[in-house]
């Protein structure tokens, strides 16, 4: 397969890419301001219950606007918040699904309160989870457009002629011009890409990549 109906693939899949992420960022922004103002309402609702004027225990509280103000500093703090949370995140973390589950009563209403916490949590930060998702999709665009080209497809095509391993020490032998620890970064996220670790260490392409390339199709 020649190298120059590689290289063309390759760019074609950077420029679904990056389209791809271009829309996601603009259903991010868009879906903000609705994902925000949910989660402000939410808080504005409890801050008013438990420490407005109106709150069920009668005594003096917050007036709106100091329910307001309240409410803009928590939203503020949960941008802050969600910058730190691990984006992968599973229900074993709150508790174990086998042995360590407590079958009590307090234990049904410990996961139950667990579940409504997350909920909450799900909802308060749509906004910033919106945001962060747009701001980096965008980052995304901005690492496709630098990608190389040229070199990517190069040692795609190596891969392809190669049908099989490609041992990173041979790489330099086939391509003497190559980048390749630039290049192999630039690799790190492409579906198909398979880095294996047995002797002697190398580099392949699953079947679907493979014929993916060779039919021109999209991934």
């Amino acid at each position: 397969m020649e190298f120059e109906t590689v290289k063309q693939w390759y760019a074609g899949h950077v420029k679904r890419q990056i389209r791809h992420r271009g829309l996601l960022a603009l259903l991010g922004f868009i879906l903000f301001p609705i994902g925000a103002t949910a989660g402000a309402v939410i808080i504005f609702g409890i801050v008013s219950v438990f420490f407005g004027h109106r709150r069920r225990y009668g005594a003096d509280g917050l007036s709106d606007a100091g329910c307001f103000w309240a409410t803009v500093g928590i939203v503020a703090l949960m941008f802050i918040v969600n910058a730190f949370i691990p984006r992968k995140r599973g229900p074993e973390k709150l508790y174990s699904e086998e042995a360590d589950v407590d079958d009590s009563l307090a234990g049904h209403y410990l996961r139950g309160r667990i579940v409504q916490l997350e909920i909450f949590l799900w909802i308060t930060l749509t906004g910033p989870r919106l945001l962060s998702w747009s701001l980096f999709s965008l980052s995304e665009i901005s690492r496709l457009k630098k990608q190389d080209i040229h070199s990517v497809g190069a040692l795609l095509w190596l891969m392809l002629v190669k049908r099989g391993k490609v041992p990173y020490d041979d790489i330099p032998k086939e391509l003497d011009w190559l980048d390749v620890q630039t290049t192999l970064a630039q690799l790190e996220d492409m579906p198909g890409i398979v880095h294996l670790k047995n002797p002697p260490p190398g580099i392949s392409m699953t079947d679907d990549l493979r014929a993916a390339i060779r039919e021109g199709t999209p991934l």
